[in-house]
């Protein structure tokens, strides 16, 4: 059950850099879109000031815009698909925590029930993160999700493959 949990959660941690990646890559496509549109907008400006000679620029055609939107609209659909796929991963997650307390507390009635009223070994002092609270028969709060890292990994390709080599 711990091995399908840490599992669950290097699965959750990867599509989380995965979708940070695909939002990184659509805000760098509409950034580069809109650079397109605001040099088109002053070239035909400045074409208008400027005499006939000057050399052509080439604009982007509206059908080149209509396909690079297109194709952000398809990076974004695709993340959304990521992050629905992410939160049940993530649901999942917490139902195997929440089966995980019940089996816990489950247990120790059963250890309990079998060596008495007093168990036969010491209760340690502080509860360990994910173990129930001594006297409580609620489960014990789910165990906090590691964090993203607070600046995005900007590694070539060829070494984040093999880093996922190696874990796998």
């Amino acid at each position: 059950m711990r091995t399908r949990y840490e599992h669950a959660l290097a699965e959750v941690a990867e599509m989380k850099r995965a979708l940070a990646e695909r939002a990184r890559h659509v805000a760098e496509l509409e950034q580069r879109l809109m650079r397109q549109v605001e040099e088109g907008a002053r070239e035909s400006v400045r074409e208008g000031r400027r005499s006939r000679r000057a050399k052509p620029v080439i604009e982007p055609t509206e059908s080149d815009l209509e396909r690079a939107v297109a194709a952000a609209d398809a990076e974004k659909a695709l993340a959304r698909a990521e992050r629905e796929k992410l939160d049940e991963r993530e649901r999942n997650i917490r139902r195997v925590e929440r089966e995980l307390a019940g089996l816990r507390v489950q247990l120790e009635k059963e250890w309990r029930r079998v060596t008495g009223s007093a168990p036969a070994s010491p209760e340690p002092a502080k509860p360990q993160p994910g173990q129930p609270r001594p006297g409580t028969s609620e489960p014990p709060p789910p165990t906090p999700l590691p964090q993203p890292p607070s600046e995005p990994e900007l590694e070539p390709a060829a070494t984040t493959r093999g880093r996922k080599n190696r874990r796998g």
